[in-house]
């Protein structure tokens, strides 16, 4: 018995709506991330609302079917997701930081402005995406008494899709073609679809001028200086050059300087932080191993290769991408370093080295990994350093009540505690070991000997009320709140 209809055209429509479901889903997080970071709370407002859009959409689609089980409407909705998915990235970032810059409650950004972001630029083509499983279930049925058949039949589809959509984004497309491409690609396939289903040549010509149109036209960035850019599952990856040379890596947005090149000199101009960090391996008697959580682009390599040659350097780095960026624009071929591409707890967690000193780089202004910033995670790099060991931090942008937690779920693993505030930088370096040596003048090397000056200055050292919390992996969410609330800050200041 025929239970369906043009199975075939309205099973790939189907299974291609779930696809897509899922892909601008994946997708929209690394949209939203540069603007309210990419917490908890970013991820509930993106699941939440998509969910509502989708229960909305088979409800008013099951409806809609009933009445008018019309295949022109039917392709005509996904023609039309596919023509809003096309836009998205290009209008997406101006309207972000139009919400950005409307709440005078910066804990409110993260929270609220997420949510509105994802309302107004998310919530339609996922209403209409929803709106498409029970419209196929009408439009391929033939019998009532195989409804449940039809219905498990193109569930089961819709959801293989979307089990498409859901790993085809995250390890081949943004990775390769970038996220602007990306939604371009899952708009093509909508609309070329729909142009299909609907048998209207004009339909296959706006959907091929648009999409030609739109390859061509580049993300909209703020630099004009670009010489390397590539999105990788981590973010979106780019270096920029001044007119003095001086390069700099960035991820997501152009605030936050990740690594930067001289090729001038293996120190950082001011008023970067890097030079300052430079002065470390004086303060541990005898250091032969450093290990660097964030390698990023590898300032730190270059400063340790140059004045301290005998230093045996391990930089962990989650993201190649950024390695690759440095290799090819900042000199990272020439360094002498050992590169392990891997999360910083993973890796702590796994290897059985231990070091004399330790530099965690791991915190962007954009975004701070709660994982990375508990007293757990501060216990297990304490257990990774050898005896007199240094362990460092590089507190960008850290401020408030979150400096005060983060400082305190160090010190409770350390017998000694001191922090350096970086001139003109809103980068802190916070120490902490058992054995602090603060008589490391000596044995800096000579090009260095103004920062080591500076540092000893400038030490102090930290006082705690009984009300600081300390960061916990059980409640890594107040991790989220506090760091976003400092992001949208330096956002809103930029």
């Amino acid at each position: 018995m025929e239970i369906v209809k043009k199975s075939t055209l309205y099973t790939i429509s189907a299974f291609v709506s779930g696809a897509a479901v899922m892909a601008i889903e994946m997708s929209a997080t690394r949209l939203l991330a540069p603007y309210f970071g990419n917490s908890l709370y970013v991820w509930t407002n993106v699941i939440g609302l998509i969910m509502m859009a989708l229960a909305a959409g088979y409800y008013c689609g099951g409806r809609l079917a009933d009445q008018k089980p019309k295949a022109s409407i039917y392709f005509s909705l996904i023609f039309l997701t596919g023509a809003w998915a096309l836009v998205i990235p290009f209008v997406s970032g101006p309207f972000f930081a139009i919400i950005t810059r409307s709440f005078s409650n910066l804990a409110e950004v993260v929270r609220i402005g997420s949510f509105v972001a994802v309302a107004f630029l998310f919530v339609f083509p996922l209403f209409l995406l929803g709106m498409i499983v029970p419209f196929t279930v009408k439009m391929v049925l033939v019998h009532v008494e195989e409804a449940g058949t039809v219905s498990g039949k193109i569930s089961m589809i819709s959801t293989l899709g979307s089990l498409v959509g859901t790993f085809l984004p995250a390890f081949v497309l943004i990775p390769v073609l970038g996220t602007t491409k990306t939604f371009v690609c899952i708009g093509i396939v909508l609309m070329l679809l729909a142009a299909f289903g609907l048998r209207k040549w004009i339909f296959v010509i706006i959907a091929l001028a648009s999409v030609g149109f739109l390859w061509l036209v580049p993300p909209v960035f703020a630099h004009d200086s670009i010489i390397y850019a590539k999105d990788s599952p981590y973010g979106f990856v780019f270096v920029t050059e001044d007119e003095e040379g001086v390069r700099r890596l960035h991820v997501n947005n152009p605030i936050g300087t990740q690594s930067l090149y001289d090729p001038a000199s293996p120190l950082a101009p001011e008023p970067y932080y890097y030079s300052y960090f430079g002065v470390l391996p004086a303060m541990v008697e005898t250091p032969q191993t450093v290990l660097i959580l964030g390698h990023g682009g590898g300032s730190f390599t270059r400063i340790f290769n140059a004045y301290y040659p005998e230093l045996s350097v391990t930089g962990v780095e989650i993201d190649p991408t950024m390695t690759e960026a440095a290799e090819l624009t900042m000199g990272l071929l020439d360094a002498t370093v050992e590169i392990v591409y891997a999360d910083a707890r993973t890796y702590l967690l796994n290897t059985e080295k231990n070091y004399d000193l330790i530099l965690v780089d791991t915190y962007q202004t954009s975004s701070i990994p709660a994982h990375l910033a508990t007293h757990e995670f501060f216990e297990l790099v304490h257990s990774r350093l050898n005896e007199g060991g240094l362990v460092a931090l590089n507190a960008s942008s850290a401020s408030g009540d979150f400096l005060n937690s983060l400082v305190k779920s160090v010190d409770i693993h350390f017998d000694q505690m001191a922090a350096y505030a970086v001139p003109n930088s809103t980068n802190s370096m916070i120490l902490g070991s058992d054995d602090l040596n603060f008589d490391f003048l000596r044995a800096v090397p000579e090009m260095l000997s103004e920062k080591a000056a500076a540092v000893t200055e400038g030490l102090y050292e930290f006082s705690f009320s009984d009300e600081v919390e300390v960061f916990t992996d059980e409640k890594a969410t107040r991790v989220e709140i506090l760091s976003d609330a400092m992001h949208m800050q330096v956002l809103q200041g930029f």
